[in-house]
């Protein structure tokens, strides 16, 4: 310890405190980004205890992206009008990359769901056992009204739909699934799709959607091609007859174990489900 106006602790010291490098150290005050608060006659630095803080908004800055070089033009001509409006600035940017972050942590937790869905199922063929359950409200931004079996335009339908969600960041994690009206079901036309859709986590604002109520669903999954869907179906209805279900108005189709967890067609799983 040297014996300064205010007490001063070596470069090592002064990294350790602060949780860096002298390595770090030495290039801030290369730079002028950065200076120790005493240079002896023979070259060594020595920090002030009272430059911890400072150092510390430096590395909060640099670490949400801010360049060293805007930073020093700051520390070059610093006031409290400035500081406030950069950090008001930056403070924006934190707040769109923690938005960005959660959007991502939702995929994540999304992804990881549905692979704990899929990974214990039994098939026969390529069709599970029907099974009834209980699944929670849900909420569905959907494209416009189809209603059709027409290729080209059902084709074009997804490709404007997937392209609106990741327009509007609306993407959760899920693939996008697809609507089959049962009344159309039941006269055995399984081509007919209603609606598009792309689940989210909170019913979303100024966008296109339905709830997918809560209650007992009749499921069945497939395994295979998602279009190969015709004995998945005819299965699933055969149950909801036999066993005296009613049916709701729309059947739900969609991908739980996609490509991007399967290395082939053959493995993709897709969830169908109609509630009774």
């Amino acid at each position: 310890m040297q014996k300064f106006s205010v007490p001063c602790i070596k470069t090592g010291d002064f990294a350790k405190l602060c949780n860096t490098n002298k390595r770090t150290l030495i290039h801030y005050d290369e730079i002028g980004l950065f200076s120790p608060a005493y240079t002896d006659e023979k070259g060594y630095r020595y920090y002030s205890e009272n430059q911890c803080d400072t150092f510390f908004t430096i590395t909060c800055l640099k670490e949400i992206g801010m360049p060293l070089k805007e930073i020093k033009q700051y520390i070059d001509h610093k006031n409290p009008e400035d500081l406030q409006t950069l950090l008001l600035q930056q403070q924006q940017k934190v707040e769109a990359d923690f938005a960005r972050l959660h959007r991502i942590r939702q995929v994540i937790d999304t992804k990881l769901q549905l692979i704990h869905a899929g990974e214990h199922l039994q098939f026969s063929d390529s069709v599970s056992a029907v099974s009834l359950e209980d699944f929670p409200e849900e909420y569905l931004i959907v494209s416009p009204p189809l209603h059709t079996s027409d290729h080209e335009k059902i084709f074009s339908a997804i490709y404007q739909h997937i392209a609106y969600c990741n327009h509007n960041l609306l993407n959760a994690g899920h693939p996008y699934g697809a609507m089959l009206a049962t009344e159309e079901l039941l006269q055995g036309h399984q081509d007919v799709y209603a609606h598009f859709f792309t689940k989210v986590i909170q019913p979303p604002t100024g966008h296109p959607w339905m709830s997918k109520p809560a209650g007992t669903y009749a499921v069945i999954y497939l395994k295979g091609d998602y279009y190969e869907a015709d004995q998945a179906f005819e299965t699933l209805l055969d149950y909801i007859q036999e066993n005296n279900l009613t049916p709701g108005t729309y059947c739900y189709k969609e991908a739980v174990l996609d490509e991007m967890a399967v290395e082939n067609e053959t493995q993709l799983v897709t969830r169908i489900s109609i509630p009774v």
